[in-house]
């Protein structure tokens, strides 16, 4: 007959730790992650005890600790960080580890060896929101320690976690060597009552002809730009409620994923000039229709549909909305219907972010430009194209003198017409920070941009690297925290994202969103590069080098194939580095290789002369990657040509202190 459980109910302080992207390690070196396991183990537990802290079990790599005061748990958590925090120091960076703490005190449950309840579920669910290196507590244990840790407490805010009614408000605690503040992390999970938010999903193209699937992306699009602009509206950006284009998902599971508590659908269909646009108001929690309406119009009342869904909706909502109603809602930049078609098209085919589609944007822009001279968001998209599409080599510096001659003066012209677009200051302002190193200028149009639009995720993403570039590294960690609040889901922004991390050499970040990454998208060129990348900074070659040369198999283009070239010369593989330099010239008979991505890698294989004439070139050139090159070399372990008497003279003609 088997023994009957014993159990009692109690006060109790709960400890729940994680070892920080562990389960990707395990998958890319099995050996080397089991042995740090290991050594984490060993720290933690050598730690428990001095804080009266009682090991119930480990989960995987994390452990769940009970103790019998807050205060103890606290202390224990802040001993634990400090350990690491000085282990770290003393390690190479690929033998680093990190772990997240979350503590709660609260009733808990003692059956024989192991503790159940909420107490441990909410420690559970706190813990993620500590992020690398950090200690997360609930108010019930703030309340029990304030005045009385020695270390800074300061508070995230509430957060809503699953299974649980209200809100819990929860805090970071401070610790010798810990980041200068708590992640900002619940701006992503807040559901307050001053927080609304909805999610425009992609409306379906119900026509015959598949050419007019521009035409629902490009409603959607103009929707939720529409919608960011409200005050007190939070809205996901469009790559990540794009994930769920052609996908049969729950309303419910889509809003948990993007945090929202309503979404709008809905469909179009364009036969000749007849548009039939359906469209509905879904509310999250039970899935119950708040309001739909059919449109049946003209094409060229196209406009006027849009500003009804978008009044309809804050209708719809206004006890949150209180006065949005007064607010412009759309910006069209024009009423012609045939040049408002091509940008729609130009857009379209901007986002697949490939080459071709860069080009076919451009063209589309001209041609709405010849219809609408004074068209500001055709010139803001066509500045953007040749700024993405140059930077990542789908188009060469002789198809941009053609175009446009040395100077981008689309984003100028953008500014002049209309200086009240997000669009239009964020082109400038790339212009300003990518080409022309006027820094100061790049900033002011930065600053508008987010000030017309904090919700337009281009902006705070250029944003994010100015202020890497200029060494403000808690400033560009908060817009690249925004930037995953705003857009979840996507892959490009996980990687731009990343790419910050990188350029302020907070590698573990970056290995954090490399890992996510490879959760988004494993088939993504990007992955990789950020993952080798990271190993790279890491100490871990091999893998490093395997990443890269999986991102360039994978369409990487030259910015990958460039930092692969330059790791081998890291690593003394002279024959292979030089192989790549060959890759490199072959890939610019096709697409253009910035000369500054030359340059680095002669810089690793000591060409010293070689590397300032390709970054003299690429001066001249106005190479986006340039403003990048300070940090670069700090990253790529260029040491040798940062103390060469040419580099801080070449840092002064950027803009930059040495």
């Amino acid at each position: 007959m088997p023994q009957a459980l014993t159990e009692h109910r109690k006060l109790a302080a709960i400890m729940f730790t994680d070892m920080v992207g562990y389960s990707a390690l395990v998958e890319r070196n099995e050996a080397f992650a089991l042995a740090l396991l290991e050594e984490h183990r060993r720290l933690l537990r050598s730690v428990f005890p001095k804080h009266q802290g009682s090991e119930i079990k480990t989960i995987g790599d994390g452990f769940l600790v009970e103790f019998s005061s807050a205060l103890a748990a606290v202390q224990c958590g802040i001993e634990i960080q400090e350990e690491i925090a000085k282990r770290n120091s003393a390690n190479p960076p690929q033998g680093l580890f990190q772990v997240r703490i979350g503590i709660h005190a609260g009733d808990v449950v003692r059956r024989d060896d192991d503790v159940i309840g909420d107490g441990v579920n909410i420690a559970a669910r706190i813990e993620p929101l500590a992020g690398a290196g950090g200690i997360c507590i609930s108010r019930q244990v703030f309340d029990q320690v304030e005045n009385r840790v020695a270390k800074s407490v300061k508070r995230i805010g509430e957060v809503k976690l699953k299974n649980m009614m209200r809100p819990l408000e929860v805090y970071w605690v401070g610790y010798e060597g810990a980041a200068s503040g708590p992640p900002s992390l619940v701006q992503a999970n807040k559901s307050s009552e001053n927080q609304k938010s909805i999610a425009v999903l992609p409306f379906l193209s119900m026509s015959s002809d598949p050419e007019n699937e521009y035409l629902s992306d490009g409603l959607t699009e103009d929707l939720i730009m529409a919608f960011s602009q409200l005050k007190g509206l939070r809205v996901p950006a469009r790559t990540s409620s794009f994930a769920f284009k052609g996908k049969h998902e729950d309303v419910r599971r889509i809003g948990q994923q993007l945090n929202v508590t309503k979404v709008l659908e809905g469909s179009v269909r364009k036969v000749g000039e007849r548009l039939r646009i359906t469209a509905q108001l879904i509310n999250v929690a039970d899935g119950d229709h708040l309001w739909s309406q059919t449109f049946d119009r003209e094409m060229q009342e196209v406009f006027a549909i849009q500003d009804e869904i978008t009044r309809a909706i804050v209708q719809a909502l206004e006890m949150q909305l209180i006065g949005a109603g007064d607010q412009p809602l759309v910006k069209h930049g024009t009423y012609n219907t045939d040049a408002y078609q091509l940008y729609l098209q130009a857009r379209y085919h901007f986002n697949k972010f490939t080459g071709d589609g860069f080009k076919r944007c451009i063209e589309c822009c001209k041609k709405a430009l010849e219809i609408e001279p004074n068209y500001t968001l055709a010139y803001a998209a066509l500045s953007l194209s040749f700024q993405y599409g140059w930077f990542y080599g789908h188009l060469s510096f002789k198809e941009k003198l053609a175009a446009i001659g040395v100077h981008d003066l689309f984003a100028e012209k953008a500014v002049e017409l209309d200086p009240n677009l997000a669009e239009s200051q964020t082109a400038l302002a790339m212009v300003r920070f990518w080409n022309e190193r006027d820094w100061s200028r790049a900033e002011d149009c930065f600053k508008q941009a987010i000030r017309l639009n904090p919700n337009y995720v281009t902006a705070h993403e250029q944003y994010g690297f100015f202020l890497a570039c200029r060494r403000r590294t808690d400033e560009a960690i908060t817009h690249a925290q925004r930037m995953l609040q705003l857009d979840p889901l996507s892959p490009m922004n996980t990687l731009s994202v990343a790419g910050i991390y990188w350029l302020i050499h907070r590698y573990d970040l970056m290995l954090e969103q490399a890992d996510r990454l490879f959760d988004l998208e494993q088939n993504f060129f990007g992955t990789y590069w950020m993952l080798g990348l990271a190993h790279w900074a890491q100490g871990m070659h091999d893998a490093a080098v395997a990443d890269l040369r999986k991102a360039v198999m994978l369409g990487g283009g030259p910015v990958p194939l460039a930092d692969l070239g330059c790791l081998l010369g890291r690593l003394d593989r002279k024959a292979d580095a030089q192989q790549v330099l060959e890759d490199l010239r072959e890939l610019g008979k096709q697409m253009y290789v910035q000369p500054p991505y030359l340059g680095l890698v002669h810089a690793s294989l000591g060409n010293h002369d070689e590397a300032f004439d390709c970054f003299a070139q690429g001066m001249e050139h106005e190479n986006g990657s340039i403003a990048y090159l300070r940090e670069y070399c700090i990253c790529a372990g260029l040491d040798d040509l940062r103390a060469d008497p040419r580099f801080p003279a070449l840092l002064k003609k950027i803009g930059l202190e040495p």
